[in-house]
This record gives structure tokens, sequence and C-alpha cells, in this order.
């Protein structure tokens, strides 16, 4: 059963979240994802012993193991199993067996779910099959279409649900057999060029079960969810996308009313327990939102929110838009990208509050000691990064802080049928968030997508474009940071501070992507050393100066 969720209390410091996350090095890299994306289509996420017949990939494996206290592999490969029991080894899976035959495991109906691969990649799940009633004839059955004919399933739609099919295969979520994602982007490429349609070859999983319902309804840790807030999902078809290259992407199940052939609303699932507090602190955003007049129909509305087998789900209305990047110019004019900056603008200043300017001094004094034992920081370094935040405290008794977004980057933005910019995906959100940091991603993000199309294809390179040297695109920026200012009520002599605290703030965040031996490659940590280099480029010295 999933458990009610108690919102968390609001803090009156400054970047709360931020100060009480820690950042490991190496510890989100791109890859080291958990995989069976057909696990969520299933009635529960959590097993007391699971029987696997045939080898998983090793993301699906590491699900497994997130899922059941038991994992026994059944391998008759002793290639295969040497490695399986290896990888073991090195993740502490203390729970894992791997055996070369059926008689070593006992009797099969001590295992509460069992998983068989057969040919061409199908898989046949039987789920509770330990229970009495799984004894009885007739068992009820649902067979999934997967997602992509090879490799990790990135898709799992009821096979008879066509018009949930169509849906995955329109927003892009059918994932690709190529793992790598330069030769994924080629193949998404290739498959729009010669217009071949999803799902075209599909696998199959059939689950078998007392508690499935063959009628492809929702699966029941959702449902169950939904209904202890209040909301029927009776009728309403779905479909499970999970793709991402990441182990902190979630896992999507989309939800369509019954008469309605498109999704009208999706269910976050976190892939482990490590980053379910990430998806909480999204349902607690969304839920402030509700009452603020300016994110109306800007933001999605939360529906229910639970914790099931170690995870945490939050079910939200789905936005109605296409990707910001299917239409914006690129260009200084662009209106989107106006209206983007302006909302963000008043977001701030709808949220502003004053908090003594020594304790924002001390927390970005705390953030630097971090990046310094990162990346290993030259003092001269440090000294100048250290005297640029200490100035915040002598700027008069307090300064404001703001609710942020977090990850206001163009692939969290979507634009809607009347032109209005909407934002996605708030689990970065900070309720005691510094002013201009969400304005100073978003810009940088739409730099670098521009400086791309202009044929400039390293993001640093880009990013200095627009953001140090002059150019109508920076003007823009200098214009827009102007504004930000006077609507937040910020003192121009906190603008350098702030900027080179967003840059600290978000190489900490990338340090988890990087392996530990090269942290110095990091594109937020260049940055900041290019900027330290080049304090009077043109647009640098004018934003410093408050923009205009």
């Amino acid at each position: 059963m999933s458990e009610a969720v108690i919102e968390p209390a609001q803090t009156t410091s400054v970047l709360s979240r931020t100060l009480a996350t820690e950042y490991d090095v190496g510890g989100n890299r791109r890859g080291a994802l958990s995989g069976a994306g057909w696990l969520y289509g299933l009635p529960r996420l959590a097993y007391r012993s699971v029987l696997c017949v045939g080898a998983p990939s090793s993301a699906t494996m590491m699900t497994l193991v997130r899922s059941a206290d038991l994992v026994v592999l059944v391998v008759r490969s002793p290639r295969r199993r040497r490695q399986l029991e290896t990888r073991a080894r090195s993740e502490g899976w203390v729970g894992v067996q791997v055996v070369a035959d059926m008689p070593e495991t006992g009797a099969a109906q001590q295992f509460d779910l069992i998983v068989s691969y057969v040919r061409r990649g199908d898989l046949v799940i039987q789920v509770d099959a330990s229970s009495p009633a799984a004894s009885t004839a007739d068992e009820p059955s649902l067979t999934l279409a997967l997602t992509p004919r090879l490799g990790e399933v990135r898709s799992a739609v009821p096979s008879q649900d066509r018009d949930m099919r169509d849906a995955i295969g329109r927003m892009g979520l059918a994932g690709t057999i190529a793992s790598r994602p330069r030769l994924a982007a080629i193949e998404r490429r290739l498959r729009r060029s010669i217009k071949v349609s999803w799902p075209g070859p599909t696998r199959t999983a059939t689950i078998i079960g007392p508690s499935v319902l063959a009628d492809g309804g929702v699966p029941a840790y959702i449902a169950q969810a939904a209904a202890a807030a209040g909301r029927s999902l009776d009728g309403w078809g779905w479909a499970v996308a999970a793709r991402g290259d990441y182990d902190s992407q979630k896992v999507l199940v989309l939800l369509r009313p019954g008469d309605d052939p498109a999704p009208t609303g999706v269910v976050k699932v976190t892939r482990s327990t490590e980053h379910a507090s990430r998806l909480e602190n999204e349902h607690a955003a969304l839920v402030r939102l509700e009452s603020l007049p300016a994110a109306e129909g800007r933001v999605p509305r939360p529906w229910f929110a639970a914790r099931h087998g170690g995870r945490f789900l939050l079910g939200e209305s789905l936005l109605d838009g296409i990707p910001f990047a299917s239409r914006a110019t690129w260009r200084e004019d662009c209106s989107h990208l106006d209206d983007a900056l302006e909302w963000l603008t008043a977001y701030g200043a709808a949220t502003r509050r004053e908090v003594p300017a020594d304790a924002v001094a001390e927390a970005l004094l705390t953030l630097v000691d971090r990046y310094a034992a990162i990346y290993r920081s030259s003092d001269e370094e440090i000294s100048t990064l250290r005297q640029t935040f200490e100035r915040l405290g002598g700027l008069g008794p307090s300064l404001p802080v703001v609710n942020q977004h977090g990850d206001p980057g163009i692939w969290n933005l979507l634009v809607d049928p009347a032109g209005r910019t909407m934002f996605l995906d708030w689990e970065a959100a900070e309720t005691d968030g510094l002013p201009l940091w969400d304005l100073l991603y978003l810009f940088r993000s739409y730099a670098v997508a521009a400086s791309r199309r202009a044929g400039v294809r390293d993001r640093l390179d880009g990013t200095a474009r627009h953001m140090l040297d002059r150019s109508p695109l920076a003007d823009r920026l200098v214009r827009a940071v102007g504004a930000y200012r006077v609507s937040v009520g910020l003192p121009v002599e906190a603008i350098e501070p702030l900027l080179y605290g967003c840059w600290v703030h978000r190489s900490l965040k990338e340090s988890t992507r990087l392996q530990a031996g090269r942290v110095q490659d990091g594109y937020s940590v260049r940055l900041i050393r290019m900027m330290l280099e080049r304090p009077r480029a043109s647009t640098l010295a004018r934003l410093v100066e408050g923009g205009s």
C-alpha cells in the first residue's frame, strides 16, 4: 500500500536545500541507470523474492535488486554467470544468487515474481506466483508491447491500447536500439527521414497472475495512490516511458481518461530511494505554486503523491504544449525567450522576501568551500571568490531571497498554443533561493543552443559569445538582468557575487556527472575560470554594473 505524504515545513534560511545536499563526484554518471521499464506496469514495485530465468542486462539486474530482498538468476552460460556474480560482489548485492539450472532454486512457488526470457527478447512475467490464488486455472493476463525491439526496455503499453501506443511514438518516448547518445540521435533522425512510425516491430511482455487487470487498467500501486487523494483512475489508459541516461531521471507513466485519445496526466516514479527526495521536493513546489496567480497555466498541477516500494511517485497534470526548442527563433528578439525571462522575473518579484545579508554571504562561502575541495582550485582563485562573496555581507542589513525553479533550462520548457512558456520539472526548486540564478541559467541554455545553430559546437565558446562578449543576444541578457534587478529590489553591488555564485552552484551539481579524474574538464568550472580571467569582458562588465 502507498503511504500519505506529509508536506515539509518551510524554512527561513538561505539555500537550505542546496546546503543539505551532498555532492558525490561521479555519483550520477551518464549510462549508470537502472532498467526493466516493464516493472512499472506491474501491480506493485516491491517483492519478497524474484526468480529470473535467463540473463538480465546489468540495468535490469539493478532494478530487480532494488525491488526484492532475494533475486535468483538462472543463467546457463558459465561466462555470463561469472559476469553477474562479479557485478553482484562489486556492488555488495548480498541478496543475489546466480545458478545454472532450475533444480538449484527449489520450488518455483517460493517466488512471488517470476520473470522468464523467451524467444526474440519476449518476456513472460508471473506476479504473485507464490499466492494460493495463483494455482487456479485461467489466471488473468495482460500483454504489453515493449520498445525498442532490442536493448533495454524504454516503453511498455497494453498492446490493445492503440491510442497510447501512438502517443508514445508521437512524444518521442519509444526509445532507440542504439544506447550511445550520438548514435541514438542518428537513429532518431533516420527514422524521421524514412518515416518509420512507432511502434514498428515490437517485443512483448505477457503478465500473468491473480492481481493482473486483464482489461489493461492502471497498475494497482498508482490507482491506490490516486484513490487515497480522492481521484479515481477507473477506465483510464496508461503507458510506461522509461527513457533517460541518468539514474536520477524518473520513469513516466502517462495517463489518459477512457474517452480521450491523448494523455492528460503523468505519474513520475523514482528509480530508487536515493532520488526520492527530489520528487518529494517537486510535489511541495507544485503545491505552493497552486496559490500563486502567475503560475496558472504555466506549471503542472499536482494530483497525488505517495511512497511505494522504496520509491516516490507524483501524479500531475500533463501540460499541452510543444518543446521550447521547436518554437524558438534563436534570435535576440525571440518572443518565447522574452516571455520566459519576463515570467521568471515576475516569479522572483512575487516570492521575494528579506533575509540577513550575512546569511546570503555565508551560504555562498559554504558553497565555495565545497567547490574548492572538489575542483582542487588554486589559493588565488578561492581567495578571489571568497572576497567576492564576503562583500554581500556589507551591502546592508538584508538582501532578498526568492523561490527558484532551480533547473529552467530550455529542455524543461514548453510553449502552449497561445505562445506562453510553461515550466516543467520542479525537482530542484528552492523556497529560499537566490535572485538572478534562474534567469541566468535559462539564458545560458538558450545562448548555447543559439551558438550551436550558428556553428559553434563548444558549449563554453557558445556561452562566452553571448554572456561575456558583445552581441545582440548579449544585449538582451543585459536588459533582462537590469529589469530583474529593479523588479526584485536587488542592489547593483550584489550582481557580481550572484553571477559567480550561480556557476559555483552549477559546478557542484555538475560534479556528480563527472568522472573523479576529470573534474577539471567540467563546463561550469571552466566558465568560472574564464570569467575570472576576463573580468572586463564587455558583457560581463555591463552585467556587473547592473544592466540597463
